[in-house]
């Protein structure tokens, strides 16, 4: 069991490794004309998939400082790759959404990604690339659940409170 467990952790930090390279990012460019940095994708994903998101949103989506966020978005901006928008709630909010140009060049990016996982499971089986498919479904569903979890865990809130000198 804990073998098993080694071999799935090795294997996804090797498959994030190998597909957040600077060799793998360069062939995606190339191949869709895509001149856009790993982060810039990462955003035109996240407002493509999500809708229309303040820039702190975003920025907490991707895991990113509001002033990186804020400069990745005024180029993806100038690019024609996203539109700024007001929040119907709060006017002072503005609310990035994907262009339907970076909506294309999203799609294509993607369809090129797809065929690249594709030509990697070709040696696969149907059925054996169904079933990684099913337990790959299941490892996302378990891996949310523990953290959701974990960040309503009244020991984690304890904790944070007492690292930050702030009592519950």
């Amino acid at each position: 069991m804990e073998d098993d467990v080694r071999r799935v952790s090795k294997a996804i930090g090797d498959l994030m490794r190998i597909a957040g390279s600077d060799r793998v990012h360069a062939m995606r460019q190339r191949a869709t004309g895509a001149d856009l940095t790993r982060t810039e994708m990462r955003f035109l994903a996240v407002v493509d998939e999500q809708g229309p998101l303040p820039v702190t949103e975003l920025g907490r989506v991707l895991h990113l400082s509001q002033p990186t966020a804020s400069r990745t978005l005024r180029r993806l901006e100038d690019l024609g790759l996203v539109e700024r928008g007001t929040d119907t709630a709060d006017a002072r909010v503005a609310r990035y959404r994907i262009t339907a140009t970076g909506r294309r060049l999203w799609r294509k990016f993607e369809a090129y990604m797809a065929k690249q996982l594709s030509d990697s499971m070709a040696g696969m089986s149907e059925r054996r690339q169904h079933q990684l498919a099913e337990l790959l479904d299941e490892l996302v569903v378990g891996t949310r659940r523990q953290t959701f979890d974990a960040e309503r865990s009244p020991t984690r809130r304890t904790n944070a409170s007492a690292s930050s000198g702030r009592e519950k």
